[in-house]
């Protein structure tokens, strides 16, 4: 079974065209311009862990440039002998000079395009001993291996420079909303966290909690914030035709061993990741062999395309290596639901037509349940199966995150029952719905950490108002941010005791809330159409449909580049 499409040619430009932020024949203008836009392309470093399996893996691909104190150099054709990392030492060639350095945690520095292969396939290497052999041999003890760090785009920034370049307009922060708003349906509250040289965009809150009964919290991963003498600092806003209630915003400081690393799952307990490991094997029902997708964070994502019969979800099923011992471990995902999705949802409420606000209306006095099922039946959230003995068992029911980016997610999993030295998982999601750009195994035990619950020291809205008491707990009080352009700073101090050596804290932003849209649609409602989708899978149904449709429209223009 092959993945769906009505041409090779417009399948792969299809999806080229809706990752990059858009629905539609809106970005066909995008494609003939293309080569006009003045936008900026940046990278920055993300540290690896020091594995016998990272480096075997990305030897066979990637440029090594290793750091030696103050000597830095490549390494040529390296690959791992028993104990050893073997290559040829070389000086750094002209082109890689610029990029001989590993960007500070934080830092986003820019390439130009014509670098583009280059820049993202070095690796940083650091180590504290290397010995020299005949003809420039060089070996490196594995244990002599300090740190990784892995050179990746920078895609939340590079894509905002692109938007901001096309617009002709300086890349202030705020200054999305005209852009977002023209090319998606919907989203949430935005948040941006200081990294100690500005605001870089990190996620959004609350994804997919739309009118008052699907209220939740949210845990996003904050890697890119730094704190300055003690201070986070934070914001929140609204840049879309939304109104969106704010009931709390906590920072929650862990500090943790400087190997460890550390995520929040759904119900916001700390979970420790030691050593995450690869799946063996990835395969969709159809025969597609995904494992090379999701072996690490790049951009090379699962999509849930394959053309699976009818109203049926998509999946993925992950085969991992079960240590011996092991009842129970980690699944970690880096994932997000598509801009697909994003936009099917704006083209569904769209067939209310005049009638959109007394629905709306409706939702916010119906059960929480009744919207969740619905979501439920319609495939919506990313569901996560694992094999425990007794067939496959429902572990964690992922709500939507919002679509502008991609955070890590962490699922604990109980195989017990597992009866072979294996553990499956599945992924299960509609049509398109979702990407996986990487997933892995934990199965080592919660270490202890430290965990501080910062409420903000300061939160002044865009008119000067002080929103800390709205903010401080999970109460009847919300910050209402009821248009575009309404935005809140936020401050947090953290009361943990100064890192000690072999020590980092990583930081996460908890809110919770919700947000309705504001939509003023034309027509009749379309009522046939809106209410086949009272049938479970109707929205995979009309995936596929908008799928079609959309690949007819396009294809000519992709044909004519």
């Amino acid at each position: 079974m092959k993945s769906f499409e009505t041409s090779s040619s417009s399948l792969s430009g299809l999806l080229g065209l809706f990752r990059r932020r858009a629905p539609g024949v809106a970005w066909c203008l995008l494609v003939f311009f293309a080569p006009l836009v003045s936008g900026c392309n940046y990278y920055r470093g993300k540290e690896q862990e020091v594995s016998r399996t990272n480096l075997n893996m990305l030897a066979e691909s990637k440029l090594f440039v290793v750091h030696q104190g103050q000597a830095v150099w490549e390494l040529r054709n390296p690959h791992l002998n028993g104990e050893v990392l073997e290559g040829t030492k070389q000086s750094l060639s002209a082109p890689v000079v610029r990029y001989g350095e590993a960007p500070k945690a934080g830092y986003s520095p820019r390439y130009q395009l014509k670098d583009k292969s280059l820049v993202l396939n070095i690796v940083h290497v650091y180590v504290s001993d290397a010995q020299a052999g005949a003809e420039d041999r060089v070996s490196i003890p594995f244990a002599a291996i300090r740190q990784i760090d892995l050179l990746e785009k920078d895609s939340g920034k590079t894509t905002a420079s692109y938007v901001f370049g096309s617009l002709g307009v300086v890349a202030g922060t705020f200054v999305v909303l005209a852009v977002i708003v023209a090319l998606t349906k919907s989203s949430c509250p935005f948040v941006y966290a200081y990294d100690g040289h500005e605001y870089r965009f990190v996620g959004e809150a609350y994804g997919g909690a739309i009118f008052a009964p699907a209220e939740r919290n949210d845990y996003l991963p904050l890697p890119a914030i730094e704190p300055e003498n003690n201070q986070y600092r934070l914001k929140i806003s609204n840049e879309l035709k939304e109104r969106q209630y704010t009931n709390l915003a906590e920072l929650w400081v862990v500090q943790h061993a400087a190997r460890t690393q550390v995520l929040l799952d759904q119900r916001g307990l700390v979970q420790t990741l030691v050593a995450p490991q690869p799946p063996l094997q990835a395969r969709s029902p159809g025969g597609n062999d995904c494992t090379a997708q999701l072996q690490a964070t790049d951009h090379k994502a699962v999509l849930f395309d394959e053309d699976v019969p009818g109203s049926a979800p998509n999946e993925v099923v992950l085969t991992f290596a079960k240590p011996a011992a092991a009842r129970h471990g980690k699944l970690v995902l880096h994932a997000q639901n598509s801009l697909w999705l994003d936009y099917l949802y704006g083209a569904f409420i769209e067939k209310f037509g005049t009638a959109y606000n007394s629905w709306a209306a409706q939702q916010k006095t119906q059960p929480a349940e009744t919207n969740r099922q619905w979501g439920l039946d319609q495939h919506i959230p990313l569901k996560v199966y694992v094999e425990a003995g007794h067939g496959w068992q429902l572990a964690e029911t992922i709500p939507t995150i919002g679509p502008l980016a991609s955070r890590d997610l962490v699922v604990p999993l109980d195989f017990a029952g597992a009866t072979t030295g294996q553990v499956r998982v599945k992924l299960e999601c509609g049509f398109m719905f979702w990407e996986v750009d990487y997933a892995a195994l934990d199965c080592s035990p919660n270490v202890p950490v430290q965990l501080d619950k910062c409420r903000p020291t300061s939160a002044i809205t865009e008119r000067g108002a002080d929103a800390r008491a709205q903010l401080a707990a999970d109460d009847t009080l919300y910050l209402s941010q009821p248009r575009p352009g309404s935005t809140v700073s936020l401050t947090y101090e953290s009361g943990l005791p100064t890192p000690a050596a072999g020590t980092r804290r990583t930081a996460f932003l908890r809110t919770k809330g919700y947000y309705e849209h504001i939509r003023d649609f034309q027509g009749l409602p379309n009522l046939p159409e809106l209410y086949a989708f009272r049938k479970p899978g109707r929205f995979i149904e009309f995936s596929k449909e908008k799928y079609r449709a959309t690949a007819q429209e396009i294809t000519p223009v992709l044909a004519h580049r």
